[in-house]
């Protein structure tokens, strides 16, 4: 009898090795880990003690660059850096997926509420320079990143521009798109230093620059309202999110025109492409799923549910995790406030893991994430051991990564000293809360205070143009109108304002249903600025846009009038003494060369 029992528990253990594939990823125990308090589990799980990447988000409306851990989920911290945080790519080359292939040193993040692009060292975490770019452009995006990793291309959504940077000093090239309307999205760069790719969401089609000399070649039609537009590592296809036709359409890079067009899961919004050029994942909005596309067999091959309403996204780096970046929660958390939490959701796909396909964590988020990219952690080093001096004067090896600090003479750096720029964010204007105001949208006066009540509503404002006299004190009071809509499966469905550029520190509203946000701030700037809703409130979240006008005394502000030079010096950004760390503004717009600033 007690034979038999041995035997059958043999049996089992035997059984439940065979259970764990050879080939399941390990937690790797480093000398630190062994000689540590911690009891580090010898399998696999979703919650290690020491994560083996990191994935770095875009806060959107918190101004920070989250900071988490794959695949525990775990957030370490949070980096302080602006206004509105939106995309962003690491610093060194844009080989392989969308995650580049990092040289450890920085990520440089479009801040869309101060239209700034942010520098962001990896290895102190700290924002460490500002650039400052040419106004008016009204940035979206900075995700495109030169082969040689010393130019970034940017969309200027709101003024229809398209810019060049040179990262060493924030010189620009500045291209104007019409016709208007005109909205240039989400870029990517050739690897080989040839094209940039853009789409134009609202000329439904993707354009085409060549990166030295910077110039619009052609447009290519795609799908209705073009979202995600990404390189494929191999360089040789594009691949663009058709929001509104809930397809993808693949570019062939050969002949600048439209291969294939794939269906996929309803409001598809970004896509990355694995390190080897084989799957692509995409977000789909109104399908609440992840689409995984075979760029070989060119067909949609699986699709994962996710929860709720997913907008950006991120793959590991040994596309072994993937993490949807979701707009709603539902109710999934416990309340904290008038703001609710989104989530991150970590989805398992290896193909050879027995949760493939299945979503392994999701944890609540603060801000309004946008764009995720993420490293191995082995990029980031330990500054608590003394050796912080050698490794930022001498350098350090990761393998084939030679990284140097040896950045003496860059604008905005003097010599070894590392900045720590901690931004004002929105502390420029007096916002409070009330009960719903049901006063008529418009203008109106109390005493010396310009009265602006306005209203918003799934997809709009009312009004959606305004004008005050310069110098004057004005008083927003914003209400979001909108009802519970099936379509979001969110009963608080928030809405936003942020005046973009110089007033965006000073604004920053927020509006749930129910109440009404009041704002009051002195618009003492001259100028045309686009406002727009920073809580992502719905599919068409993209298209709610309005205009702030500062006319100067006996004038009327345009594009073209303003006090743009004022407005390039980031003021209300940074304080007086974090100002030496500005570089670039209008001093510096136009005088890149044309033609004489190779990217490759």
């Amino acid at each position: 009898m007690k034979k038999r029992m041995i035997l059958s528990l043999s049996l089992a253990v035997a059984l439940l090795l065979c259970a764990v594939p050879a080939d399941a990823k390990k937690v790797v125990l480093t000398d630190f880990d062994k000689r540590d308090w911690h009891v580090v589990e010898g399998m696999d799980n979703d919650a290690p003690l020491r994560d083996y990447a990191i994935l770095y988000d875009a806060g959107g409306v918190d101004g920070a660059i989250g900071v988490i851990g794959i695949p525990s989920m775990r957030t370490y911290r949070h980096i302080r850096t602006g206004v509105d945080l939106h995309n962003f790519p690491f610093s060194g080359s844009n080989a392989g997926n969308n995650n580049g292939t990092p040289d450890g040193k920085y990520l440089y993040v479009s801040d869309k509420g101060s239209d700034t692009i942010a520098e962001v060292n990896l290895q102190t975490g700290w924002t460490e320079r500002i650039f400052a770019l040419p106004k008016p452009f009204g940035i979206h995006h900075s995700a495109a990143l030169s082969p040689n990793g010393k130019y970034l291309f940017a969309t200027g959504e709101l003024t229809g521009k398209m810019l060049k940077l040179r990262l060493s000093d924030g010189a620009t090239t500045v291209l104007d798109i019409p016709p208007a309307p005109s909205a240039p999205d989400y870029p990517d760069t050739g690897r080989n230093g040839k094209y940039v790719f853009s789409g134009n969401y609202y000329h439904s089609a993707v354009m085409v620059f060549s990166q030295n000399p910077f110039k619009l070649i052609k447009e290519i039609p795609v799908g209705k309202n073009p979202h995600g537009t990404n390189v494929s590592p191999t360089g040789r296809i594009v691949t663009v999110c058709d929001k509104l036709s809930a397809t993808l359409s693949i570019i062939d890079v050969e002949k600048l025109k439209v291969h294939r067009v794939i269906p996929v899961g309803a409001g598809p919004l970004h896509n990355q492409i694995d390190t080897l050029g084989k799957y692509d994942y995409i977000s789909s909005f109104v399908s609440d799923s992840t689409s995984k596309v075979d760029l070989q067999r060119m067909q949609l091959v699986d699709e994962f549910p996710i929860h709720y309403r997913v907008g950006h996204n991120s793959i590991a780096p040994d596309n072994a995790y993937y993490v949807s970046q979701n707009k709603f929660s539902t109710g999934l958390f416990t309340p904290t406030g008038i703001v609710f939490a989104v989530n991150f959701e970590l989805q398992d796909i290896d193909e050879t893991s027995p949760t493939y396909g299945k979503s392994v964590k999701i944890i609540p988020v603060d801000g309004e994430p946008h764009e995720g990219r993420q490293i191995f952690a082995s990029y980031i080093q330990r500054w608590n051991t003394g050796k912080g001096n050698d490794l930022f004067t001498k350098g350090y090896s990761l393998g084939d990564v030679q990284i140097s600090f040896n950045d003496k003479g860059r604008p905005g750096l003097r010599g070894p000293v590392r900045p720590q720029i901690e931004p004002h964010h929105t502390n420029h204007a007096k916002k409070w809360w009330v009960p719903r105001d049901n006063g008529k949208p418009g203008m109106t006066k109390d005493g010396d205070v310009y009265v602006l009540r306005i209203k918003a509503f799934s997809y709009g404002y009312v009004p959606r143009f305004l004008h005050v006299p310069q110098g004057a004190k004005v008083r927003i009071i914003f209400t979001n109108i909108d009802k519970a809509a099936g379509l979001t499966k969110n009963p608080d469905v928030t809405m936003g304002m942020v005046i973009a550029g110089y007033y965006g520190p000073k604004t920053m509203i927020i509006g749930p249903r129910g109440m009404s946000m009041v704002s009051e701030f002195t618009a003492d700037v001259a100028g045309e600025f686009e406002f727009y809703c920073q809580h992502f409130c719905g599919p068409l979240h993209l298209e709610m846009r309005g205009t702030f006008f500062v006319d100067p005394p006996g004038g009327t502000a345009s594009l073209g009038v303003g006090d743009y030079d004022r407005v390039s010096e980031q003021e209300l950004l940074l304080s007086e003494g974090e100002s030496e760390w500005l570089v670039g503004t209008n001093k510096l717009r136009n005088t890149l060369k044309s033609g004489s600033e190779p990217t490759i």
